[in-house]
């Protein structure tokens, strides 16, 4: 019976471990030659954890942009007045002086995109969302460019993708059950 007990949990605890993962974390480098930079942005906090509203990235040391938003929208042709037709709104975030040094993604389904007012009160600029054919967000991105600028919007939270060490667990736990039942018989 002690022995049941402390399969179980060992099980449990491998299990548990298996299920640990990560994606992408929203991040900029600037540029090679010239003065501009490239940000690739995600739905995930800055653990790599999935969120419908993403970690606030930094763009590179010295590098400001004008504060406001990017929205996408769902679909060309939609309503620019209606947030219901939003897919992901791109936030420049102001440092008080009509400039910004950070940004943050803000997706449908978390109740936190600006009201269109606030859009309309600062630079703004509307576009519909990319789909390249292949229907993964995760893959396909949104391109917005600002001068030497882009901001290369991955509109979709990433699947789990189990980390390689935590597959690794989650095999050895399953051979130690196979054994311990065939040990057992």
């Amino acid at each position: 019976m002690k022995s049941q007990s402390l399969l179980s949990v060992t099980l449990a605890v491998f299990g548990i471990v298996s299920n640990v993962s990560a994606g992408p974390v929203s991040a900029c480098l600037g540029h090679t030659g010239d003065s501009g930079f490239t940000c690739n942005i995600y739905e995930t906090l800055a653990d790599g954890t999935p969120s419908d509203i993403s970690n606030i990235f930094s763009f590179p040391v010295g590098q400001l942009v004008s504060s406001g938003f990017v929205v996408l929208l769902e679909a060309p042709g939609a309503d620019q007045t209606d947030p219901t037709q939003w897919s992901d709104v791109l936030h420049f975030i102001d440092n008080g002086a009509g400039m910004s040094t950070t940004g943050q993604l803000l997706s449908s389904g978390c109740n936190c995109f600006p009201t269109y007012s606030q859009v309309t009160g600062a630079p703004n600029f509307f576009m519909t969302e990319t789909q390249i054919g292949t229907g993964d967000d995760f893959l396909d991105s949104t391109a917005y460019v600002s001068g030497l600028n882009t901001f290369n919007i991955f509109s979709a939270a990433p699947d789990p993708i189990p980390e390689p060490a935590s597959s690794a667990l989650l095999g050895s736990a399953l051979l130690l059950a196979v054994a311990y039942t065939r040990f057992k018989k």
